[in-house]
C-alpha cells in the first residue's frame, strides 16, 4: 500500500472507534504516558491539542500542567509553508479555535528552539494518522512536524495512538519523514 492508502485506512479505522471506547483508550494511553520516565524526566512538554477522533489530550494537558510541567501547544504560523510554533499554556482557557478549526494557544510565550543546544529536558508528544511497529509515522500530509522536529535536537519524541492506527507492515518512508522514539497505545508500548 502507498502512504496515502495507509492514511485513508487508518483514518477510517480510527473514526470507527465508538466514542466511549475512544475515551476509555485515551485515558489508558494518558496513564501509560504519565507513568513513563519520559514524562517524569521532562521539564518542557510539547504536546498537540487533540482534534476530532485523535487520542484525546485535553485531560492529559491539564494533568501535565498540574504536575508543574511547562506545557506548550502548537499554533500554525504559515499553513502554505507548513510552519508551526509551540506556545506555553498554563490553563485550558488559553486555547481557542485556530487553523482548520484545530484548537491552538492564544498565548505569546513561544518555546525557544535552539539548534545549538540539546533539548534533552524536552518531551514532544506527536500526533499521527498511521504508524508501523518500527515506529515509522504517517502524518496528515502537511509536513508540520517533519519540519519542526529537527529544530529541537535531543528532544524525546513520543507518539500516542490507538492500536487501530498501528500496522504490521513497514511503511515506505522518505528521508524527510521524522519518526518517534516510541509509540504508546492502549495495549502496548513500541520502541
Amino acid at each position: 500500500m502507498t502512504k496515502q492508502e495507509y492514511r485513508k485506512l487508518a483514518l477510517k479505522l480510527r473514526d470507527s472507534i465508538p466514542f466511549e471506547k475512544r475515551d476509555k483508550y485515551s485515558k489508558k494511553i494518558a496513564e501509560r504516558l504519565i507513568e513513563s520516565d519520559s514524562v517524569k524526566m521532562a521539564e518542557n512538554i510539547l504536546i498537540y491539542y487533540s482534534y476530532r477522533s485523535e487520542v484525546d489530550t485535553k485531560d492529559l494537558i491539564e494533568r501535565l500542567i498540574q504536575m508543574g510541567k511547562k506545557v506548550f501547544c502548537p499554533k500554525v504560523i504559515d499553513p502554505k509553508e507548513g510552519i508551526m510554533e509551540f506556545y506555553r499554556i498554563t490553563d485550558m482557557d488559553q486555547i481557542s479555535e485556530g487553523f482548520h478549526g484545530i484548537p491552538e494557544p492564544v498565548t505569546k510565550d513561544a518555546y525557544e528552539t535552539d539548534l545549538g543546544r540539546l533539548h534533552s529536558d524536552t518531551l514532544m508528544i506527536i500526533p499521527g494518522v498511521a504508524f508501523d511497529r518500527e515506529c515509522n509515522r504517517i502524518g496528515y500530509k502537511g509536513g508540520f512536524y517533519d519540519r519542526y522536529i529537527p529544530r529541537v535536537p535531543g528532544a524525546k519524541l513520543v507518539a500516542i495512538a490507538f492500536d487501530e492506527q498501528i500496522f504490521d507492515d513497514v511503511f515506505p518512508m522518505e528521508s524527510h519523514d521524522m519518526k518517534p522514539d516510541m509509540i504508546i497505545s492502549q495495549s502496548r508500548i513500541y520502541i
